[in-house]
């Protein structure tokens, strides 16, 4: 994962790999019954689903365990016949230093900008996958801000003043209450800057059409995705209540600050005659067991909510969705959970569709949205799943069979994503074990390979 210095929470591996053992920790060990249906063959007629397989972030520009270039990367992706892949721009590690210092015209120059590696490992990722044959589509998701953006320059995480810096919309109260030094805590990264920096004319917006412009070329065949489950990452996610105590729940900050991202982001694609995809927010679908039970926090929004707000929030912008902007969400609790199946509660992704219904124009037929689920995945380590490989290979096959049901969960359903290729070390979800303990194939492996996609 390496050398970066990081507290618990501080990669997107560690933090949600915190997040995916909270979310996905059960009450005893469940035997999985069998479906009646079988995993599509190769004579099968292919669904409407398109399907996708995601890398992770990189920690290093090169070599990197999850870097689509390493051959074994590619051969995962194309042996799977997995037609889209999901790679990550981290703004932080793309531009450490503000415009003042390297404008966007210079990130290309290695000279002026120490972030230039990372984006010509991005570059080269969308280069090896739509050079394949066939091309391979691709998503390429924007993650974290840089402290230049975010007023957290003057921290480091785990360092100083962090754990006093805004404990309440990053730290549980029973952890920051006990003083406790090894709680997990949100890392400075998720701080959503202020509204202005989100603006078109802001370093958020200049920073999505500098990406836009770089790869429209490609045009459906890309797709910029604007976030990475806000509902959880993003801090702060309440505004403060106005009350004496600062963990109270307010309104909902983290819909707010997305509704103008994704506004920014439709105007940057309109003044580029909408010449590519862009998609988002990329919603977290948790929490475990029943949101409306369990209720709001500080930290998180479960997936309903936010969903609901945010749409609120774009309808209070006067905001219209073009016809190629693709609503996205995640699946990893309907798929451990089997969510939709008989005496299982509702599929929350088809439920999330539901909701848009009416209420979102973007791509897919009008008044019938298609929403793309652009993570998901059985993680070994959750209590349902006991470690048992052929039963993550039966979840991920029966979410797939489920979504890939038009007359029923599958309605608008476009795309289901497995999230990862190879496993890392704090998500095991992989196709595969991680390739620094061998990369050894997993049943889900040939599960995946025999899913027939559209596309």
């Amino acid at each position: 994962m390496g050398s970066q210095r990081h507290n618990p929470l501080l990669s997107r591996r560690a933090f949600l790999g915190a997040a995916g053992a909270a979310t996905v920790a059960g009450a005893g060990i469940y035997v999985l019954p069998r479906s009646g249906r079988q995993p599509a063959g190769p004579g099968a007629t292919a669904s409407g689903l398109r399907k996708c397989l995601s890398m992770g972030p990189l920690d290093t520009p090169d070599n990197d365990d999850q870097d689509l270039r390493r051959s074994a990367n590619v051969d995962l992706l194309t042996s799977t016949h997995s037609r889209w892949v999901k790679v990550w721009a981290r703004w932080d590690q793309i531009q450490p230093l503000p415009p003042s210092a390297v404008e966007f015209d210079r990130l290309d120059d290695p000279e002026a900008n120490p972030g230039q590696p990372f984006l010509a490992a991005l570059d080269a990722q969308v280069r090896v996958a739509r050079s394949l044959d066939p091309p391979v589509g691709v998503i390429v998701c924007l993650w974290r801000f840089p402290s230049w953006s975010n007023g957290t320059g003057a921290l480091a995480d785990g360092e100083g003043g962090d754990l006093d810096f805004f404990p309440q919309d990053r730290l549980k109260r029973a952890n920051f209450e006990a003083g406790d030094p090894n709680a997990s805590i949100k890392p400075l990264a998720y701080r959503v800057p202020a509204r202005e920096v989100l603006l078109p004319e802001g370093a958020w917006g200049r920073w999505v059409d500098f990406l836009y412009r770089r790869y429209m070329r490609h045009g459906e065949a890309v797709a910029l995705e604007l976030a990475n489950e806000p509902n959880i990452q993003w801090w702060p996610q309440r505004e403060p209540s106005g009350g004496g105590d600062p963990f109270q729940q307010g309104e909902l900050a983290s819909a707010r600050s997305a509704a103008v991202m994704m506004a920014t982001a439709q105007e940057i694609a309109e003044s580029n005659r909408e010449r590519m995809l862009i998609a988002g927010p990329g919603t977290w679908d948790g929490p475990k067991g029943d949101p409306s039970v369990i209720g709001d926090s500080r930290l998180y929004t479960d997936y309903a909510t936010f969903t609901e707000a945010l749409l609120d929030e774009l309808e209070a912008l006067g905001f219209s969705a073009g016809p190629q902007f693709v609503w996205t969400q995640h699946n990893y609790n309907d798929t451990i959970y089997r969510h939709g199946v008989a005496g299982a509660p509702r599929n929350r992704a088809a439920h999330a569709r539901e909701l848009l219904v009416g209420r979102w124009d973007g791509y897919g037929r009008a008044g019938s949205p298609e929403v793309w689920l652009t993570e998901g995945g059985a993680d070994l380590r959750a209590k349902l799943v006991a470690g048992d490989r052929r039963k993550q290979a039966d979840l991920v096959r029966e979410n797939w069979d489920r979504m890939a049901d038009a007359q029923g969960d599958g309605a608008g359903i476009g795309m289901v994503t497995n999230y990862l290729g190879y496993s890392a070390p704090n998500f095991d979800t992989g196709l595969r074990d991680p390739l620094d303990a061998g990369g050894a194939s997993r049943p889900v492996e040939a599960t995946w390979r025999r899913l027939r996609s559209k596309r």
